[in-house]
């Protein structure tokens, strides 16, 4: 299928210019992903074939993204995850990676908020990632808001999964590995401390309290990383695509991140998310999402 045409009349003579291609529209816009997983293994029942950070660069590379956050990952239940050091280790000489922290609460708790303060005091990470819903965490201890005073000292946002897990609801049948975090369960984080807090995945499904956080407190931020599984959930798309709309039209377009999930949610469904659901937005304001709120936030 040939391109259209617009035609422009320069010194007398009509000429046929082609229009650029959504693709081409998409690729001029600089990306900032805020929510990216990486691991050196085979991730199973994904849609993408690698998750390593090579893969992830390459994908940059396609898709015009400056840079990404990836996020080192405890998972208690699992006994698995990716430490903040190996991560380090994987990026440290790869300036297109940037870095969020995290640590284990249930069972290394100290030895993670040691290693999170000797990697900020370096400056070697962006912002801190809490895994809630995946995690026994009590939001009003002494030990989170040890956390919370940490990332406000160095100036760090922090990320919280809010909402549903999707493996928790493939291997278990129900939203969340641990106790599910809604967006007003954080509202003493943005409303007493200084704090700029990302909650992750759009807080799928509690869109409206979402909404409603958001227009609330100004340190309040979301990414709409992770609202589907790319792998199964196809017939989401059109539902999360109207979402994605709906935030920008109540909350603005300075409140939302662009992320991915990869390697749940791919680079191209992430991309489709922001062009459709933005698509009778401005164009400046789709720039807002994808790099401006992130570069701001992030001190870029």
């Amino acid at each position: 299928m040939k391109p259209p045409l617009y035609c422009a009349q320069y010194i007398g003579i009509l000429v046929s210019i082609p229009l650029p291609s959504a693709r081409e529209r998409e690729r001029a816009v600089k990306k900032i992903d805020v929510h990216c997983h990486v691991s050196d293994r085979k991730i199973r029942d994904v849609l993408v074939e690698s998750a390593t950070v090579s893969s992830v660069a390459a994908k940059m590379v396609q898709h015009d993204i400056s840079w990404t956050v990836v996020l080192a990952t405890y998972f208690p239940h699992k006994t698995s995850g990716i430490s903040n050091f190996r991560l380090l280790h994987w990026v440290r000489n790869r300036p297109e990676f940037l870095m969020f922290g995290s640590l284990d609460f249930e069972h290394y708790f100290y030895q993670g908020i040691n290693e999170l303060s000797e990697l900020a005091s370096n400056g070697l990470i962006r912002g801190i990632k809490i895994y809630t819903c995946y995690q026994n965490i009590d939001l009003k201890s002494d030990q989170f808001m040890s956390v919370v005073e940490l990332a406000v000292r160095h100036s760090l946002p922090l990320m919280f999964h809010c909402g549903y897990s999707y493996s928790a609801g493939r291997k278990y049948g129900r939203m969340a590995i641990t106790d599910v975090v809604k967006p007003f369960d954080l509202e003493h984080v943005v409303a007493e401390t200084p704090a700029n807090v990302i909650i992750s995945h759009m807080a799928k499904p509690f869109f409206d309290d979402l909404r409603k956080m958001v227009t609330c407190y100004p340190g309040a931020y979301t990414d709409m990383s992770g609202l589907i599984d790319s792998k199964f959930d196809r017939e989401e798309i059109d539902s999360c695509v109207e979402e994605v709309r709906k935030f920008v039209e109540v909350c603005g377009s300075e409140r939302l991140l662009f992320g991915t999930d990869h390697p749940v949610q791919t680079h191209e469904d992430s991309i489709e998310f922001v062009e459709r659901g933005m698509s009778s937005f401005p164009e400046e304001e789709k720039q807002d999402v994808y790099f401006n709120n992130a570069c701001r936030l992030l001190n870029l």
